[in-house]
């Protein structure tokens, strides 16, 4: 083979075969910052340009143009601020391609590692597509506000079924390399680089099965609003979503040529949007900084290989199951054998339905399961790296098992309490060294919930944060750091976010209304479903937990206490805020006649406004109260562990939406309302400075308000 040197391209290599075939390749250096994604695009364009002109060539052949560059969202938002150049940048570049495209010589793509984001709009421009077996495909984008580019959307609706084309478009999902070739995204699947290179050739010296590659999807108008208006509905306060839903539509009325540019277009639009910033902020960038962040102390010389977990339920077992997914060894305990087993069972299952979705082998599920270790004695214990309770919110019976197992842990170990709400200070008297106990908050369920709030007590110590940290890490979970108090953050603000609803209903606000209205708002269920699913007594025991209630609290305490004394505990009871058919599984809204009747409904953006401000308000009191250190921690824990809506980027992101005078404003018309809208004086004198808590990606939250 010739190899064509280029000394003028700086990140990508030609080889010439007898053939005439050129294979284009980037240089894989040790600098992994090789430059903004978009200078390498530009560049590789003008490398197959180049080849394209030379009369000898009669093929290409490329791989991953963007090699192991990670794609630069801030670049590219920076760069949309002025959208006329960013405009004509994206239209120069993707109509070069299609230049490339329409002119008479084959090309094959192949993706050899990563087949996502811009990798996989530039392998779209490929008239024939070869992956390897091991490769994930998929635009992830979509999760951080944006949609599919370069020309992927309008390519992709043209390529692919309906069903699939939408599905890989508008929900961010990775699909192997064996769905992607049954949906026609790609051509050939392949074991190696090799061997996709040999298909690669045979298909370009073939002009037969050349000709018959070059399919196009048909378009049907019927399926099409049959499929997408579900999803326009959905996603209605998604403007990435509204928007790649109109190039796919109008994309096949008119030209090639306008389709993509009106996919630039819409594309410019969503990087200028400040959704599409508050998201990138919290679901990508400090989500980032999370996982990379390994503690105030070093924490190298720890290592976690042996863990205990009592309390063998939902979240202990889910833990556990976690745990021999990172390769630990687990002892799972319960008071009987046999509620140990069920809590392995529980991970049998799961990894049953993994393997089924092919996302485990059998050979991989029967080693995870082969570190699980049920038991109902201490004394198989030994020496624990770590050991984490996760028994029900009780803390005598949490002070009872952490009393029985703290002596098993190693010299190096330390412990974890799994609670949602109670102080991990007072939990830690039982310990003979409280700088060793922590709070290590997994939301349910565990195995499919990112997140981990880490709970520091008065005596936690940096070291201990520090190995957490890294035990956090290890099973690929998001740590928040938090302070010590009343319910801590992401549990105390849920709090205040049901008991909200409940003091509408008390006012006279229909439960079908104030349901209906946290949906629209961008929850995925309304606050009074989450009661009955947790169970209305289960939430009067977290109250009884704290140490004090305010009177609006307690009027919904009251009323909890009333249902629950009339049968009406929730789903599990048959009966809640909703009435449950056992047999079907169905729900209607309760009427309760009790309740008082407004003759005048207060408008929807007030219902809506209600939920979301009175969690934002709690958060800054959280704040300044040293229970946060950071405003981007609190928008991390509320966007992915209580399900706050994601296009605000959290309760943080949310006031900057608003405007903190607004913000302000609203809360103090619902002041009479109860003590939950109290304002503090200094979020009073931040919304006089129309104070904003980020500037683009940046927290502009000082160092020094660290508590």
């Amino acid at each position: 083979m010739d190899i064509v040197k280029n000394t003028s391209f700086m990140h990508f290599q030609s080889e010439k075969d007898e053939k005439g075939m050129v294979f284009i390749s980037p240089i894989h250096t040790a600098d992994t910052n090789q430059g903004e994604c978009l200078d390498l695009l530009e560049e590789f364009v003008a490398v197959m340009t180049k080849n394209i002109e030379d009369a000898e060539v009669t093929g290409i052949v490329f791989n991953n143009p963007l090699g192991q560059q990670a794609i630069d969202y801030e670049a590219l938002l920076n760069q949309a601020k002025e959208g006329s150049l960013l405009k004509k940048r994206l239209t120069k570049l993707v109509m070069s391609w299609n230049q490339l495209q329409e002119q008479g010589k084959p090309i094959v793509g192949i993706i050899l590692d990563d087949g996502q984001s811009f990798q996989l709009s530039a392998m779209l421009w490929a008239h024939y597509r070869i992956a390897l077996r091991q490769v994930k495909l998929g635009f992830p984008e979509i999760k951080l506000g944006l949609f599919p580019g370069l020309g992927a959307t309008v390519l992709a609706t043209q390529l692919l079924p309906l069903d699939a084309a939408l599905s890989l478009l508008t929900q961010g999902n990775n699909i192997t390399a064996e769905q992607a070739k049954s949906i026609g995204l790609i051509d050939e699947i392949a074991p190696d680089k090799d061997a996709a290179l040999q298909l690669a050739r045979a298909w370009i010296l073939d002009p037969v099965n050349r000709a018959k590659s070059s399919t196009k999807s048909i378009w049907d108008e019927e399926l099409w609003h049959q499929l997408a208006d579900p999803i326009r509905k959905r996603y209605a306060l998604s403007p990435n979503i509204a928007c790649c839903l109109q190039v796919m539509d109008k994309s096949i009325a008119i030209s090639k040529r306008e389709a993509l540019e009106l996919e630039i277009e819409n594309y410019i639009k969503v990087l200028q949007d400040p959704i599409t910033w508050s998201i990138i902020r919290t679901q990508l960038v400090a989500v980032q900084e999370a996982i990379s962040s390994s503690g105030p102390v070093d924490n190298s010389a720890y290592t976690v290989k042996k863990i205990a977990v009592l309390g063998a339920g939902m979240m202990g077992s889910g833990i556990a199951f976690e745990a021999a997914r990172a390769g630990i060894d687990v002892i799972l305990k319960d008071v009987t054998i046999h509620q140990a087993e069920q809590g392995k069972a529980y991970a049998e299952k799961v990894s049953s339905k993994w393997v089924e979705l092919g996302k485990m082998d059998e050979e991989k599920r029967q080693v995870l399961l082969s570190r699980i270790h049920p038991t109902d004695q201490v004394d198989n214990f030994g020496e624990m790296d770590l050991i984490v309770e996760a028994v029900f919110e009780d803390k005598k019976l949490k002070a009872a098992v952490s009393i029985e197992t703290l002596p098993f842990l190693s010299k190096e170990g330390f412990f974890a309490s799994n609670t949602t709400s109670l102080p991990i200070s007072e939990l830690a008297l039982v310990s003979p060294k409280p700088e060793n106990f922590i709070g290590l908050h997994f939301f349910s369920p565990v195995d499919r919930m990112a997140l981990v709030e880490v709970i520091k007590g008065k005596k936690t110590s940096e070291e201990t944060l520090a190995k957490a940290l890294k035990v956090v890490r290890k099973l690929d979970k998001i740590p928040i750091i938090v302070h010590d108090g009343p319910a801590f953050f992401t549990s105390r603000i849920f709090f205040n976010y049901l008991l909200e609803a409940v003091t509408m209903l008390l006012e006279g606000i229909p439960a079908a209304l104030i349901d209906e209205q946290a949906k629209h708002t961008g929850f995925a269920v309304g606050p009074l479903a989450v009661l009955d699913e947790i169970s209305l007594a289960l939430m009067l025991h977290v109250y009884d937990q704290l140490p004090q209630l305010h009177a609006s609290q307690k009027r919904c305490y009251h009323y909890l206490e009333t249902l629950v004394e009339a049968g009406r505990n929730g789903r599990k009871s048959g009966k809640g805020f909703y009435d449950y058919d056992m047999g079907s599984g169905k729900k209607t809204i309760w009427q309760d006649a009790t309740l008082p009747k407004l003759d005048i409904l207060p408008k929807l953006e007030t219902i809506q406004n209600r939920l979301l401000h009175v969690m934002s308000l709690d958060s800054y009191r959280c704040l300044i109260e040293g229970v946060l250190d950071r405003p981007i921690d609190a928008d991390v824990g509320a966007t992915l562990g209580i399900g706050y809506p994601v296009q605000t980027g959290g309760v943080f992101g949310h006031m900057d939406q608003v405007g903190l005078q607004q913000f302000v404003k609203d809360c103090q018309t619902f002041a009479h309302l109860g003590e939950q809208w109290i304002i503090p004086e200094s979020l009073e004198e931040l919304a006089k400075e129309n104070y904003k808590f980020y500037s683009g990606l940046q927290s502009n939250w000082p160092v020094e308000n660290k508590n």
